[in-house]
């Protein structure tokens, strides 16, 4: 009898640890595993608002597809754990934090970290086209209305988002000069009149 109540103790146990306010640990998973994923989705497509979101709250630092990842990785391992092993609920929790710390960290290193560097070297790429030549495919207009420049390089051939540098529209079709940066939007500033300069001094 003694062994029975023991065993039904245990079970009993084992239900408490697996429910949290009336739910159950494993629909918490799935509910984290749904909106984490959810939300890796919108920031896919909308990154921009979601980083706003980030770097207003403190400490807006935090990259919010490396917390995202580590809600999605850490709900998808412990509603495996949760469901398909006979691990205790607080054991399946503490490997699932394990997992997600080891998963997160290597995406950090082999993904993130490099494509943020080949980001931050983009501003380095633009300087380097000051002077070169390309073609309006997109109309610039006055002041800061922003149109396409097209850049032949030796390697390849690119649009950039430019303005003039002069307070005059260029229509699509025309050639001009890249004569600055604006390192802060990663624009080009192009110059129709010195295009016109160059070739009138030729």
């Amino acid at each position: 009898m003694s062994e029975l109540e023991g065993r039904e103790g245990r079970e009993t146990f084992s239900r408490l640890q697996t429910v949290i306010g009336g739910v159950e640990l494993s629909t918490l998973y799935l509910i984290g595993l749904i909106v984490a994923g959810s939300l890796t989705i919108i920031n896919a497509l909308f990154g921009d608002l979601l980083d706003i979101v980030f770097e207003s709250l403190p400490g807006g630092f935090i990259n919010p597809t490396v917390v995202l990842s580590f809600i999605a990785v850490l709900c998808g391992s412990g509603f495996i754990f949760e469901n398909s092993t006979g691990l205790s609920s607080l054991t399946g929790f503490l490997i699932s934090i394990l997992i997600a710390v080891i998963l997160v960290t290597l995406l950090h290193m082999l993904v993130l970290a490099p494509l943020s560097k080949a980001e931050s070297s983009v501003g380095f790429h633009l300087k380097d086209l000051i002077g070169d030549y390309g073609k309006v495919t997109t109309s610039i207009g006055r002041g800061d209305d922003i149109g396409e420049v097209i850049v032949k390089t030796t390697f390849s051939i690119k649009g950039y988002p430019a303005r003039s540098v002069e307070d005059n529209p260029i229509p699509a079709g025309e050639e001009v000069q890249i004569v600055d940066v604006d390192m802060e939007k990663q624009i080009l500033i192009v110059s129709q009149e010195e295009k016109k300069l160059i070739t009138e001094e030729k």
